[in-house]
């Protein structure tokens, strides 16, 4: 009876023995995570949050862009505006199409409606909808100015915190032509008077 009651002890023994080195094996493999889920955010070819972020706010941000350039084809025909507005709503489509295919291999949708830097009011895309002619060509230059500024600090200050190399190259060139056009419509507008 002895030897049995010594035999139980034993296997127990063992047993816990093995518990607490799988508890530690867990708990190791937990404190250590993290610093693998950075190393593999790093990748240039990963996503991190600020990359979720930056693009979720920026879809938004070109959407109303896209629908203020729409809106010139049939209020001005300011040559100038139209082929600005056409490059507008080209180059900010397919950078939106890009990064809601990014967003959708996430497993995210893009839903983030506050207004950003830069975004007109919704009293002001009314203003714009219902003007023509110069007095269009002026409210679209003034409130597209400022929604390239708003579009631009925000491509700035996601820079350098994201982790897509391809996500990265993008907001580089949003910046630069968004700073094209800005120039553009500045000289249009000192031209205006």
């Amino acid at each position: 009876m002895e030897d049995k009651l010594q035999e139980f002890r034993s296997k127990m023994n063992k047993q816990r023995t093995a518990l607490i080195g799988l508890v530690l094996v867990l708990g190791l493999a937990a404190l250590f995570a993290p610093a693998l889920t950075s190393a593999e955010t790093s990748n240039s070819s990963e996503f991190n949050r600020k990359d979720v972020m930056f693009m979720n706010m920026m879809v938004v941000h070109h959407d109303q862009a896209i629908e203020m350039a729409e809106l010139s084809e049939n209020r001005t025909d300011n040559d100038h505006i139209l082929e600005l507005s056409e490059n507008i709503s080209k180059a900010q489509s397919r950078e939106n199409e890009q990064m809601r295919e990014w967003m959708q291999e996430l497993g995210y949708e893009t839903g983030n409606h506050h207004r950003m830097a830069g975004m007109a009011t919704e009293e002001e895309m009314s203003r714009l909808e219902n003007s023509n002619g110069s007095e269009f060509d002026q409210l679209f230059s003034e409130l597209m100015i400022e929604h390239h500024r708003g579009g631009i600090q925000m491509a700035e200050n996601f820079k350098g915190q994201g982790s897509h190399q391809e996500l990265e190259s993008m907001q580089k060139r949003m910046i630069e032509a968004q700073q094209k056009e800005i120039q553009k419509m500045q000289k249009w507008q000192q031209n205006w008077g």
